[in-house]
Formats: structure tokens, sequence, C-alpha cells
């Protein structure tokens, strides 16, 4: 679906004013070198927008690939993490974005609560215990009370064990979010923070970064956010590989009958996040519901957490080792089988993932139409193959001028306030919302290819 489901960027600039806004910032940069952002996605935009509005000079760079995480029409939200210290991270991204929004033309962000599912109870228990210990307002609800409540949610006995419901949940306009965050950076830096080109050499010593137009930037600092091409910048930067690998997921629209659309919107049913118990060893996860958003794609959207396949293609390189890592570490390779690499972006449907969302959708919606879907779409998660479900953040260790921001599977975009407020934290040396994560974040810990 290149060129076709993930359309390019706009140019932020175009004619007479891009071209002295270029001349200019080629005149500039040697005077007071910016913070250079790589990648114009979410976290490269939170990131930018964290670093101008603690006064810092910032340029970010966007390729505009036409493969990548920061696309579409809608992200999830949630606090519903067992882990203490990711809550603390969503109600700090929370926050941010409560202070992005009063920026923005239209919402960012719509009020449905999260309703978490599993097959097993347990699963759940330590959730709800960090709700409870968290003073975090929530619910344990059977199925019965769960139907009463939203009608069309009828959750299937011979699987759903166990719920829990938080009101803090949202469906995320991710368009609206994007488009205040570039908004700002004009705001904030100028028209010239934001240039729409791709980067051909890094030159690490003279710390100047060339791009395909033959400008060349100066930077005080190099923050890459590029999501699955993260790994290809570093290779052309001569630093060492991280083990990184992308995996191409899908989501998928399914349709209401005729006369019942309201049933499916966003004011009338939460986001619903399945929790699977994965086999020893490996990645968790589970499938995923947004209700349909106001003048959105039609359909209800359901997607699966880690079961695409992994991505082999020069463009995308790994550490050595990786393969037999992603055999053993991802749920996928349990049951893709043969189909577990990809080695081109695929143009068609996923008929293995879209079974399991047909499967997802008949055990919490069953009134869905399974069979005739809106619209399917092809989407990348940046993966790791750390022995961990953290993100990776942090300062390459083999050049203390380089931040690196990746590996969030799907899972960053309601933290990327924050992240990107972290991001920031590094280069400047103020203090994070959430200081203890700047070590589990970092670059330099236990993987899977060790």
């Amino acid at each position: 679906m290149v060129g076709s489901a993930f359309p390019l960027l706009p140019l932020a600039l175009g004619g007479l004013a891009f071209n002295v806004e270029r001349r200019h910032l080629r005149k500039t940069t040697c005077e007071a070198k910016p913070v250079v952002v790589l990648g114009g996605g979410v976290m490269g935009r939170s990131t930018a927008w964290s670093l101008c509005r603690s006064g810092n000079h910032v340029v970010l760079l966007d390729g505009g690939h036409a493969e990548k995480g920061s696309w579409g029409e809608s992200r999830i939200a949630r606090l519903s993490y067992a882990d203490p210290v990711m809550v603390r991270l969503a109600r700090r991204s929370y926050e941010l974005y409560g202070t992005l929004s009063q920026k923005a033309s239209q919402p960012i962000m719509y009020k449905t609560g999260c309703l978490d599912v599993s097959c097993r109870k347990d699963l759940l228990d330590n959730l709800a215990k960090t709700y409870e210990d968290l003073g975090q307002p929530y619910e344990r609800l059977n199925h019965k009370q769960v139907e009463q409540r939203w009608p069309v949610l009828q959750l299937t006995t011979d699987y759903v064990q166990a719920s829990v419901y938080c009101p803090e949940g949202d469906a995320v306009a991710l368009g609206v979010v994007m488009e205040t965050l570039k908004d700002q950076i004009h705001t904030l830096a100028g028209p010239a923070a934001y240039i729409d080109e791709s980067v051909v050499s890094i030159d690490r010593q003279k710390k100047t970064v060339t791009t395909e137009d033959g400008t060349v930037i100066s930077y005080s600092k190099l923050v890459l956010a590029a999501g699955i091409w993260t790994n290809g910048l570093l290779q052309k930067m001569n630093l060492s590989l991280l083990p990184l690998v992308a995996t191409i997921e899908q989501n998928t629209y399914y349709a209401p009958s005729k006369g019942r659309e309201p049933l499916y919107g966003i004011s009338a049913m939460p986001v619903v996040k399945e929790h699977m118990p994965p086999p020893n060893g490996m990645k968790k996860f589970g499938g995923y519901m947004i209700p349909h958003m106001p003048n959105g794609v039609e359909g209800v959207k359901f997607g699966m957490h880690r079961q695409g396949p992994v991505l082999e293609h020069e463009d995308f390189p790994v550490l050595p080792g990786s393969a037999a890592a992603v055999e053993r570490h991802f749920r996928s390779a349990q049951t893709r089988g043969r189909d577990l690499w990809c080695r081109r972006w695929p143009e068609d449907e996923d008929s293995y993932l879209r079974s399991e969302t047909d499967a997802y959708c008949k055990r919490i919606l069953p009134s869905l139409q399974v069979h005739r879907s809106e619209l399917t779409m092809r989407c990348p998660y940046d993966q790791h193959l750390y022995a961990d479900e953290d993100f990776v953040v942090g300062f390459h260790p083999d050049d203390p001028d380089v931040v690196v921001v990746a590996g969030f599977a799907g899972e960053g975009f309601k933290f990327a306030p924050a992240i990107g407020e972290m991001a920031s934290s590094l280069i400047t040396g103020q203090t994070f919302a959430v200081p203890e994560l700047i070590h589990r974040f970092r670059l330099n810990r236990p993987n899977y290819l060790k």
C-alpha cells in the first residue's frame, strides 16, 4: 500500500518563503547550533515541542517516508498498566495532552473510558491492585454489568472471564494531534524549524546533517525519533545498531448494521484492551478496539498487538542473531509458521491477522458484521529484542551527543508528549517527572541476543 495507504506529510513551506527560510537556516546554523530531531512522527514532534517550550533552538527533519507509524485515524490513551511507574508516565502524558489541547482547533481526545478484558481473572488482578495502590477509580464488572452499561458489548462467557473498567481512557484523534504539534513547533520556533527533507549523510565528527537538497545543518545534539528507520540511520552514522526489529501489523474497521451506527460511537462505548497470557518468555500480546470516531472511517476499529510478520529488508538492518531471537520471543513465531518473515512491504490484507481480528470482534461485539469490513490498513511497529517490555529512550552508548527514541511497538502514542519531555530533559539536564525511567529505558541493557 506504499504511496496510497501511507500518504506523505504535507510540505510545511513552499515557494519563495521556503527558499528564504532555507537560506536563512544556512546562514545561522553556524552561529547557534540547534538540537536536530530526525523524524516527524509523534515522537519527533513531541520532542521538538518540548525542546521549543524550554526555549531551545530546534530543527526537525522529516524524511516523509511512506512507511511510518504515526498515521491513520485514531489511537488509544489509557492508564491500564499494572506497573505503577508506567501509570505515572501515562498520567504525565495526559497532563501534557491537556496543555496541547488548549492550542488545538478541534478535540484531540474523546473520553470513552477503558475496559480491560481477559480470559483469565488473575491477569487483571495486578492491574486492579495498581489502581487501588494509586487511588485510581476503577470497577470490576461481570458480564451482565458490562452489557447493561454498553448494550452492544456482549462478552462471550466461554472466552472472557474478567473485566476491569477505568474511566481514564480516551480515543485519540491522531491527525489533530499531529497537526497541532506541527503548528506549535512553527509558532514557537518559526517555520524554518520544521523541514520536509530526507537526510543523506550525518557527520558526527563535524556534527552536521546533510539533507537531500544539499542543506548542511550543524547540531549541538541529535535526536533519532525515526521509528522503524532507526537502525538505518544508525548505520548511516557508523554507530552500533540496536536490538530493534520492525513488524507489519494490521487493523480492520467492521461495519455495524444500518441504523445502529450510534451504538458503536465514542459516546456509547469504551475503548477495549484484551490481555492474553503469552507463552513463557515471549512478548505480551492481545487485541484492541476503538469505537467509531466523529466524521471518521465508518465502522469500529480492531487490531491485534504484536502478531504481524517481521520485516526483513536491507533498509531495516538488524543485529546478527536477531532472527533466532525473534523466533524465540515473539508471539508470531508460534502462530504464523512460514509467514513469520516479510521481505517486502505487503500490498495485500494479511489473512492470519484478519482471522484474529474477526475472532476478537466476535468475542466482544458479536453484533458487528465481520464478513464485511469498511477498511483494512497496515501499520508498522518498531519493536525491540530487549529482555523487558520497556521503551528505548536514552543516549547512544557510542556517542553522548545522540539521543535515541524508539521501541514503542504500537504503544507510544499514548505516552508521546511525556516521552518527548523525557528526551528533552536528557538534553537540557532538567528534572523529568518520572526520573526512574531514565535508567529503565536506557539503550545499554540486557537483550535476548546475549
